[in-house]
């Protein structure tokens, strides 16, 4: 691994425990991992395995018990409350399994939200354009409520856009989906990464984790990079399946629901 500077996460030898004594739960163990920009990477693993806890860690939500964590050069572990809520709210864009929309809120609404909390101008004309990057630039005066479940997620996802995040951070963005409505949201996703976006994909689901270039696995707290390997078929569509393989440094690529109480800090 690289020093991180360049990197938009790095992580290195990063542990979370809870607990003490006969009692501790070590929930991460030397977890070492690096994103660059521009990266697509899926962290895969069953319940239980430590990825809530990773993600969590990704996103600003928590902090390791001991290691190091570098966002986008900056020690995460020395920063005050409100410069975390300050990363979660205008820094990494979360899209969450639950699509967490105000339901008396039309879609371009949801989407402006993020701007409120930084009194950014123009908010409308953002919210349009993040809109219409997910193809939903004409149900934008929908409720959430006249939206299918694929729509609002396209909704949630734009939301994540708007603040232009260095990390687009998604927790099983698919899994209230059906078939036709995960493979939107996969494409969008293959999408945003072609444009740059940096992507980390946490799921469970082996064919979800193998639209992204970039597969690692955990399993009891610990790490383990995979390799792309044979196509797999994802309802008619062809998608990468990974092989496991022994860890490796990583490759190197080219270039919420808002959290109101913490935007109040923020």
């Amino acid at each position: 691994m690289t020093g991180g500077e360049h990197a938009v996460l790095h992580l290195e030898k990063v542990c979370k425990t809870y607990g003490a004594g006969e009692t501790i739960v070590r929930a991460l163990r030397d977890v070492d991992l690096e994103v660059r920009r521009g990266d697509f990477v899926a962290i895969i693993g069953p319940s239980g395995s430590g990825k809530s806890t990773l993600m969590n860690i990704l996103g600003c939500l928590d902090i390791p018990t001991s290691g190091r964590y570098l966002f986008a050069g900056e020690d995460v572990m020395r920063m005050r409350d409100d410069q975390l809520a300050h990363i979660r709210n205008l820094r990494i864009g979360f899209v969450f399994q639950q699509f967490h929309l105000l339901k008396k809120l039309t879609a371009w609404r949801n989407v402006e939200l993020p701007l409120l909390y930084r009194r950014a101008s123009r908010r409308r004309e953002t919210a349009m354009r993040a809109l219409g990057m997910v193809g939903l630039d004409h149900r934008v005066d929908h409720t959430p409520n006249q939206l299918s479940g694929g729509q609002q997620q396209r909704v949630a996802i734009a939301r994540a856009l708007v603040t232009d995040p260095e990390l687009i951070l998604a927790d099983e963005p698919t899994g209230n989906l059906d078939t036709t409505s995960t493979r939107d949201i996969l494409a969008i996703l293959e999408q945003l990464h072609k444009d740059g976006r940096t992507i980390v994909l946490i799921t469970h689901d082996p064919e979800i984790a193998s639209v992204a270039p970039r597969v690692v696995r955990i399993s009891d707290g610990v790490l383990t990079e995979e390799a792309v390997g044979t196509a797999i078929e994802l309802d008619g569509r062809r998608a990468r399946a990974a092989k496991p393989r022994t860890a490796r440094a990583p490759r190197r690529r080219a270039a919420s629901p808002m959290i109101v109480e913490d935007a109040a800090s923020a």
